[in-house]
This record gives structure tokens, C-alpha cells and sequence, in this order.
């Protein structure tokens, strides 16, 4: 069995607070090891539930965080940025399942640590008009080839979010938040047991969880903080300015639509 992760930092063990997750700031590096060890607990458990090859994708700000010398030898790992296909780069239709480890709720979830959605200039973003997350918006690009999303770990708020908007996910709370910057966090070595466990029964069980559906056609509609970023985006061929700050694209396929959102993300940056 074949099995992609990807690992945002936000949604880490013990992660609280921008300084904890920014390059450079003082807790950085710390977490960088509590990232990587969340991630070897998820791929400690799908091997021991029989997967035989290990992709990771590194999903977070510089996509450049998990620490090479600490990450399980048996799984090989993308990292950098600006990925045509963002936080699930080298996904395809040869993998079993997929994992989101680390992952947080979507921009304004109450509560939620460090909430925000892509990179954080945008205020709301839907899909074939239902608000959604990143977690969603991957999801929808797992489906397309034909991949389910079987596990799902981060803080309360984000298994809430995950489980209305990918029906049978599996899932690992291993904090919960009390507000954007406060958390109660469970130790790591439990979350690392919990993880390991959890991973190893949603990939026994991944047969049992369905991709997505699939639609006809995919429109994503951007609203953002600011009316520079909307107007910016507005400048790529066939996007289309809503309002003052929010924009709308559309394509017949999520492969097609993610590549257009990383542009569009760098252009809202400014």
C-alpha cells in the first residue's frame, strides 16, 4: 500500500503561537522536532498496517520544516515551495490513502489555534460555493485522483471541521483550542502514542473511506482581507474580480485549479 502525508505545523503537539511555527523565531526549532516526531508516529502506524512506500510532502510557510535526520528513513520527502499542487504536491492516482498531519481550522474558526487559511491574506475561501479550509480544499484535489483522506490530526476545532467536510475521516485531537493564540495541549508522548495508533487503524480500515465525489466543474471563489490582493489576483487570465475584495475562478478539474491558486497566492502577497 502506498501512502501520501502531508504535514502542515500549525496543528503540531504543542504548537500555540506564531513564534512557534515562524522561521527564525525563538521556539522554532523546538517544534520542528515535536513536527517530525507527529509525523513519524503517523508513519510508524501505517507501517505496521502494512504500507510499503511513503511519500511526505513538507506543507508549511517555506515547506522546508521536518528535520532530515530525525524523519523514518523508510519514507522519502518533497520539500520547498511554490508546488504546482501546494500542500499535496507528488499525490497521484497510484496511492491507497492520505494522511494530513498537523493540520488547523480554516480563517475565523472560533477558537482555533493560529486559524487561517492558505496564506493568511485571505478572509474566506469557497468551494462550488461551501466555505472550506485547507483540509477541504486538499481533499477535493485527493479526490481527483481518486485518493480518500483517512486521517486528519490538529487541535478540536479543526477534527469538527474535517469531519463535516470529509464524511469517515479518522482523527487525532491533540490539543484544543482556547483561543488563536492558547491552547490545551496534551502531552507529546501521548500524542505520539495516539497518533501512531490512529494512523495504523485508518489505513487498516482505508478501503472504507471514500474519496470525495467528484463534480462536474470546480469554482473557487476568494474573498480576501485586503482590496490590493483582490485586484492584483483579478489580473490573472480568467479570474474574475466579484467585488472589492474577492475574486472567482473556475475549471472542470482540481488538478487544473490547484496551480492556478498557488498564483494566485503569490500574486495577493503583493
Amino acid at each position: 500500500m502506498k501512502v501520501f502525508i502531508s504535514v502542515d505545523m500549525e496543528g503540531i503537539s504543542g504548537v500555540i503561537d506564531d513564534s512557534d511555527v515562524d522561521v527564525g523565531k525563538k521556539n522554532y526549532e523546538y517544534f520542528r522536532k515535536l513536527l517530525t516526531q507527529d509525523l513519524n508516529a503517523a508513519i510508524d502506524g501505517a507501517l505496521e498496517a502494512g504500507a510499503t512506500e511513503i511519500l511526505v510532502n513538507d506543507s508549511h510557510d517555506t515547506m522546508k520544516n521536518v528535520l532530515w535526520d530525525d524523519l523514518n528513513p523508510k519514507a522519502e520527502l518533497i520539500s520547498g515551495f511554490k508546488k504546482p499542487l501546494l500542500m499535496v504536491e507528488g499525490l497521484d492516482e497510484t496511492f491507497d490513502a492520505a494522511f494530513f498531519i498537523g493540520y488547523h481550522g480554516k480563517s475565523g474558526t472560533k477558537d482555533g489555534i493560529l486559524n487561517h487559511t492558505l496564506n493568511g491574506k485571505i478572509q474566506r475561501l469557497f468551494l462550488n460555493g461551501k466555505e472550506v479550509g485547507e483540509a477541504g480544499l486538499n481533499a477535493a484535489t485527493a479526490a481527483a485522483f481518486g485518493v480518500p483522506v483517512v486521517l486528519v490530526t490538529g487541535d478540536t476545532q479543526t477534527v469538527e471541521e474535517v469531519q463535516q467536510d470529509i464524511p469517515g475521516v479518522y482523527t487525532v485531537a491533540v490539543k484544543q483550542g482556547k483561543g488563536i493564540h492558547t491552547g490545551r495541549c496534551l502531552h507529546p508522548s501521548l500524542t505520539k502514542e495516539m497518533i501512531k495508533a490512529r494512523a495504523k487503524e485508518a489505513l487498516a480500515n482505508c478501503k472504507h473511506v471514500k474519496p470525495l465525489p467528484i463534480e462536474a466543474s470546480y469554482t473557487v471563489e476568494m474573498e480576501f482581507k485586503s482590496t490590493a490582493s483582490a485586484q492584483l489576483v483579478s489580473c490573472m487570465p480568467g479570474v474574475e474580480l466579484v467585488d472589492g475584495r474577492s475574486v472567482r475562478y473556475q475549471t472542470d478539474d482540481m488538478r487544473k485549479m490547484m496551480p492556478a491558486v498557488l498564483a494566485m497566492l503569490i500574486l495577493s502577497a503583493g
